[in-house]
């Protein structure tokens, strides 16, 4: 299923009350899971326009990407769904939050992530689940034009297949947002309940996370990369491609502190 989003709603979605409480809870698993990654290059595409916990990475650089359609986020490179502006092997890391959902390619999306991956490299996938009160809420809402309810949901069964398919060791997969987009009493209640309750396999959730690990050595040589030094940072960063023409390289990611 193809979906078409629009830079105005997609704004106005991440602004929202609801998406800044699922935001905050994502944010904290996160920033645990990208704790333990090492290596040179971490890629995060997703809909966080302030990732802050990639801070807790310990990796030497990370850099986003965004859809050609987000205008007005701020990013280092603009990206096709099946296009993405990088060298074969060159990220050891990516990060997807909730970018299949944003997605019309979901499919060739992955395989995007598969090809820019090193050897051994992890993806992570924050993904919205189809079989949950979410999904239940989605199809009443079918004929909407908003976020989330266009959103196109892979669930982790077959996400994990496709993952297997593109010789990926699925580590871990785990059940979040169990509330969301429901809440209690109030803001701060419903943040604790999700924060319990996350990983529990028992109760439907709304959300996961999956790591995935790339098992097997590329097929294709990596190509020789034109670096640029960076004399803010003292590291070297690869430079990226796009369509009719070469975009500078990406610069070292130093968000605010939380």
């Amino acid at each position: 299923m193809g979906i078409r989003i629009k830079s105005e709603v997609y704004q106005q979605w991440v602004n929202s009350d609801s998406a800044r409480r699922l935001l905050a809870l994502e944010a904290g698993w996160l920033r645990e899971v990208v704790a333990d990654f090492h290596g040179q290059h971490l890629l995060y595409t997703g809909v966080d326009n302030t990732p802050r916990f990639l801070k807790r990475a310990r990796l030497r650089h990370y850099f986003r990407m965004a859809p050609v359609w987000a205008k007005g986020v701020d990013c280092d490179a603009r990206m096709q769904d099946d296009a993405w502006p990088l060298a074969n092997e060159s990220v050891d890391v990516v990060v997807l939050q909730h970018g299949l959902d944003l997605s019309a390619r979901p499919h060739q999306m992955i395989r995007e992530a598969a090809r820019v991956l090193v050897p051994s490299g992890y993806v992570v996938v924050v993904g919205f689940s189809p079989l949950s009160v979410f999904g239940v809420l989605r199809r009443c809402f079918t004929l909407s034009t908003r976020l989330p309810w266009v959103v196109n949901s892979v669930g982790a069964s077959r996400l994990s297949d496709w993952l297997t398919l593109l010789d990926f060791k699925v580590e871990s997969v785990t059940p979040v947002a169990h509330l969301w987009p429901l809440r209690l009493l109030s803001e701060g209640s419903s943040r604790r309940f999700d924060r319990v309750l996350a990983g529990n396999p028992w109760l439907p959730a709304n959300a996961y996370i999956m790591v995935a690990r790339k098992t097997v050595a590329g097929m294709t040589p990596i190509r020789p990369r034109r670096w640029q030094l960076n004399t803010d940072f003292g590291m070297a960063v690869p430079a990226v491609r796009v369509a009719g023409g070469t975009l500078p390289p990406a610069k070292s990611s130093q968000l605010s502190s939380d």
